[in-house]
């Protein structure tokens, strides 16, 4: 399997669960005998963790945790370590709510290197057992990549009621211009405002647009599972991400593009699952597409292709491909950027991702195996870490060619906006569809599909009483 040394660095700093499993040297050995041993889980929380570290922030050369920690047999103060890449980092006492076995949450920030980094809550006390009770993975804010100009121009968007997100006209809190998703102008308050966003991730199609028909799984589907997962992916690392859509609705190309410029992000990825291919390959067919005339949308381009390729290379499947696989420019007769994408948001670096070909019957069972979508958006936080912290350039770049031939989707004619103030039947969180929805694209007397919420704890370690180390050391 071709890896490259950069990439497997980011992959193994992005394994959010302990690494308790791991041989531990002499050194470590002794150490953690001086550690006490860990109290069980009891009380309410039975099983559960008697800490979490429930979220983190990347701020420039610091991360910003937030931290609960359960106790049903004491109103005692909380003494706890933050320990990032196994040193102490900060010590501190959080004071307890009034009344007997109330949550203690607290919050604190650490200074450390520019980079990712691996951060553990120990608690001190005895009757906790001493020990480290969660670890994340966490990085510091990546380096900016957006000019003043594209930052200082951003409107921001107002997400609604119903999730639908809508690119800021002009307008102030309880006065916004917005624009629906079929472009239409209107006066709405009645939602979140978002002023940026690091990265806006784009589930292609959705709605009357199918995308490529895999037989059991339609592209529109796993565009959005995909990019809900990786939304909880970069927002563990404190990484902000905005969708362009959060449902099954159809998003016109140039409202996607809207909402991208108005929240200025370093990244603006369109993902996208392929049809059509039938020549016969030994290797996936990914294609990544850039635009033209920027350098660090090419360079990320290549990086992606490299880590998407890699992800699949463990696969033993019937690939197809076209002569355009890689990373490339796709180009109309008058020069300019094919893909709507590019052309709307020339300001910011964009970029449109192939994984697959779902019109190749091989293709399509794998993307239907439970594990496809998670090592998919894995392999796009590799290469979007990769591109931010180091300076590669990437080696597999394609074609820059002309080729104006467009399915004709993606634009305003007979677009239908959804609902704005009532969710639809589809999950508007961040959380992952059931796999048998996402495959069957089963219909409700309303147009939308029907696919219920699933509730995964994401990056929680294993109940503290089954643990036999501390997971912060080694």
């Amino acid at each position: 399997m071709r890896r490259k040394t950069a990439s497997i660095f980011l992959a193994q700093l992005l394994i959010v669960v302990p690494l308790f499993f791991l041989p531990s040297s002499p050194a470590d050995a002794q150490r953690e005998t001086e550690q006490a041993r860990l109290a069980p889980a009891i009380g309410p929380w039975l099983g559960a963790p008697r800490g979490n570290i429930t979220n983190v922030r990347a701020i420039q050369g610091g991360v910003e945790i937030d931290a609960v920690v359960r106790d049903a047999d004491s109103t005692r103060a909380v003494d706890y370590e933050l320990v990032v890449d196994g040193t102490v980092a900060q010590s501190a006492r959080a004071p307890r709510p009034v009344g007997l076995g109330r949550e203690a949450e607290f919050s604190d920030t650490v200074f450390v290197d520019d980079g990712l980094h691996r951060v553990c809550l120990r608690l001190l006390d005895a009757r906790f057992g001493g020990r480290t009770v969660d670890c994340v993975t966490a990085t510091t804010a990546p380096p900016n990549t957006v000019s003043a100009a594209v930052a200082n121009g951003a409107t921001g968007v107002l997400v609604s009621p119903s999730g639908v997100v809508l690119p800021v006209v002009s307008g102030s809190p309880g006065n916004w211009r917005v624009k629906t998703p079929c472009g239409n102008e209107i006066s709405f308050s009645n939602g979140t405002h978002i002023e940026r966003a690091r990265v806006v991730i784009d589930p292609g199609h959705g709605g009357s647009e199918s995308g490529a028909n895999g037989g059991a799984i339609l592209e529109k589907n796993l565009n959005l599972e995909v990019s809900e997962i990786l939304v909880e992916k970069l927002e563990a690392l404190g990484i902000s991400t905005e969708l362009t859509r959060t449902a099954d609705y159809r998003v016109p190309i140039r409202t996607r593009a809207d909402i991208a410029t108005a929240l200025a992000p370093d990244v603006f990825l369109s993902l996208h699952h392929n049809g059509g291919a039938i020549r016969r390959s030994t290797r996936p067919g990914t294609e990544v597409f850039y635009a033209t005339g920027q350098p660090e949308a090419q360079r990320l381009a290549a990086i992606m292709y490299e880590e998407m390729v890699d992800s699949l290379d463990e696969f033993n499947v019937s690939w197809v491909s076209t002569v355009n696989e890689g990373a490339s420019v796709r180009l109309r007769q008058d020069g300019q950027d094919l893909y709507g994408i590019h052309r709307f948001s020339p300001q910011v670096t964009s970029i449109i991702t192939e994984y697959v070909y779902l019109s190749n019957p091989s293709e399509s069972e794998l993307m239907q195996r439970a594990e496809l979508p998670e090592i998919e958006a894995e392999a796009i936080v590799d290469g979007l870490l990769r591109w931010w912290w180091t300076t590669d350039a990437g080696t597999s770049l394609g074609n820059r060619f002309v080729d104006g031939s467009s399915s004709g989707t993606g634009g305003f004619d007979n677009c239908v906006d959804p609902s704005l103030i009532i969710p639809s039947t589809q999950s508007n969180s961040l959380q992952a569809p059931s796999r048998t929805d996402v495959l069957t694209d089963e219909q409700t007397g309303n147009g939308q599909q029907r696919v219920p919420l699933v509730v995964t704890p994401a990056g929680s370690l294993l109940p503290a009483l089954l643990l036999d180390n501390d997971p912060a050391i080694g």
